[in-house]
Order: C-alpha cells, then structure tokens, then sequence
C-alpha cells in the first residue's frame, strides 16, 4: 500500500465503524434483535441483540450491550458477561477485532470493506454479553451529572445489577454456568463482580444466579 493512500484507508475504516454503530444504536432504544449489518452479505449466522438496561439512582445510568447467542447451545453453554479493558473502551472493539463473532476482511482492499465470521469466536462454545460500561464508553451514557462519575466499586455496582436485570429479562439463561470476564484494567475489577455475585446468592438476592466463576485476560493487576 502506497503511504499516501493511508489517510483516506483510515478516513474510510472510521466511516464503516461509525456507520455500523449509527446502525445498531437506531434500532436499540429498546432491545431488538439485529438480522443484517453493514458490510456482512446476507443474514447474520448467528442471533443478535442490542439494547439498553438502566442501572443505578433512577436507572440514570443506560448501559449499551451487545448480546449474542452460542451458535452451539444456548440453552446449555455457558453465558459470559465480558467487559473490555481502558477501562472505557467500547465492546465494540472486542465485537469485531477481539473474541466476537465477526472480523474485518483484511485482506480486501480498505476502499470496500466487508466484515466476515471470525473462526475462532468464544460465541461458538459460549453466550456472550458484550457491554460498553461505564458511562461514556461506546454508547452507554448517563442521564444526570452524577451519573458520569464513576470508579471501579461504582463499575462493580453497576455490573451486578446490569446482570440481574438482564437475566430477569432473558429468564431461559438463569441456569447456564455464568462466567464475568474481563481484558487488562478490568481484570482488578471482575474479581469483585464475581464476589458481589456470589455473596449476593449466599444473602437470598433473587435472582439466584449461577455463578462459576471469572476469567482474566491479560490482566492487569
């Protein structure tokens, strides 16, 4: 690739982004179930969902996810609740370069870029919650000013209850084995998120959630 052609590769890398998240944040204003992207030919191969839950004083706090279904067996397979790193970075980025079920085609020219399935995706063998949290990462926002402060025992509180109303809303996955999952900063707090979970269970908050357990990437301690 010529060095002069970089600046408009990147120019139209940032418009396909932003296209597809302009896509799937018109269509979540409430839960919906996305069947075609920008960039993927024909039908998603795989089931969708993005939405919002309000957390925190008044549900000021709209946290943006992306859901997606094991394409082995969702009733059965594990769910994940996977937070990235920053912390602040959008799911989006986990999503589409990460362990989530597509990938850009690199090896089309940038001028007509297409996504394809990303082989070797955790959605094979695992449902997975893909979250943008805390407030101001990729589009989750908060309603009031306080709502924009945030720390890891306020990312913690958040989580735990972003979880239970998202199970109390998808009822059928309160029996998978419920894993809480996180890449480099957030590996300080998935920890206390698991704990919270499991503590929160021992006390007889409902809903009793099937907590196994948590997995660390590349953590940063």
């Amino acid at each position: 690739m010529e060095p002069s052609m970089r600046p408009n590769n990147m120019k139209l890398s940032f418009i396909f982004v932003f296209t597809f998240h302009f896509y799937l944040i018109v269509l979540s204003y409430s839960k919906s179930i996305i069947k075609t992207i920008p960039g993927y030919a024909g039908d998603l191969p795989f089931k969708l969902e993005t939405g919002y839950i309000g957390v925190g004083d008044n549900k000021n706090v709209q946290l943006f996810y992306y859901f997606v279904e094991s394409t082995r067996n969702p009733q059965e397979d594990p769910l994940i609740f996977y937070i990235p790193g920053g912390p602040g970075a959008s799911a989006l980025i986990t999503f589409l370069y990460e362990l989530g079920p597509l990938n850009f085609d690199l090896d089309n020219d940038l001028d007509n870029i297409t996504l394809i399935l990303n082989p070797t995706t955790w959605t094979q063998m695992a449902n997975i919650i893909f979250v943008d949290i805390p407030a101001g990462a990729g589009f989750s926002y908060a309603e009031t000013k306080d709502g924009w402060i945030s720390s890891d025992n306020i990312l913690a509180d958040h989580a735990n209850e972003f979880i239970k109303k998202f199970l109390n809303d998808h009822p059928k996955f309160l029996k998978n084995p419920l894993y809480i999952a996180g890449i480099s900063y957030i590996g300080i707090v998935v920890p206390k998120i698991t704990l919270d979970l499991y503590e929160g269970n021992e006390r007889g908050d409902q809903p009793t959630l099937n907590i196994q357990g948590y997995i660390l990437i590349s953590p940063l301690y």
